[in-house]
């Protein structure tokens, strides 16, 4: 289904995002159990981040209240795992690194261009968050893959290509990760610094969608 499928009421769309966000919260919490494997982890929640962001791309245009929907929901009770990932995504939430973490929301009124790929920057980002986050997970193995898919995404994603900012120093950390064994977990340092910068290009990404 496209971006421009036939319309629905703003209640069917609610009913859409509400069903994306209880089943990444799912996903999410058999992910932090090590239910579900990483690479199925990972192709689902692009999945779901797409189709969440099919329905608010159409949301947007109704006049959709974000804080609303989720208090009147009762969606952070509920389903806090799936909350959490959706606020990362709109980024009206700040990811807590250090002790400032500055926020950039997503500008879904000015997206006209690659909304899907929009999405699985956004899914990746938050994957690599995810991945960085569980720590006993955070291994070369599964990181490297990630910044792979994120700078595939960016070198042809316009505002950016393969001299941007952003791209060179996702090169760099896989340049320096390659040079360790597949199997070892990321040292905490690392962890950290890793999470941040992953937060910081999410922020640039949106910003850049914004025309910032």
């Amino acid at each position: 289904m496209s971006y421009s499928s036939k319309n629905k009421s703003q209640i069917e769309l609610e009913a859409e995002l509400f069903s994306c966000i209880a089943t990444i919260d799912n996903i999410s919490q058999s992910f932090a159990d090590g239910i579900l494997d990483p690479g199925m982890y990972r192709r689902q929640l692009r999945s779901l981040i797409r189709d969440a962001f099919k329905a608010r791309f159409r949301l947007q245009k109704l006049g959709f209240n974000l804080d609303g929907f989720l208090d009147r929901e009762s969606i952070v009770q509920k389903y806090p795992f799936g909350a959490e990932k959706l606020r990362f995504a709109e980024g009206v939430a700040p990811i807590p690194i250090g002790d400032n973490v500055e926020t950039v929301a997503m500008p879904f009124q000015q997206m006209k261009n690659l909304p899907a790929k929009t999405a699985d920057f956004v899914a990746g980002a938050i994957e690599l968050i995810d991945l960085l986050r569980l720590r006993s997970v955070a291994r070369i193995e599964l990181i490297v893959p990630n910044l792979d898919d994120m700078e595939d995404i960016l070198k042809a994603y316009p505002g950016f290509g393969p001299e941007s900012d952003v791209v060179k120093e996702i090169i760099n950390w896989k340049q320096m990760l390659e040079t360790k064994p597949p199997d070892e977990v990321l040292e905490d340092g690392l962890i950290k610094r890793l999470e941040f910068e992953a937060v910081r290009w999410l922020n640039s990404f949106r910003r850049s969608l914004r025309g910032d």
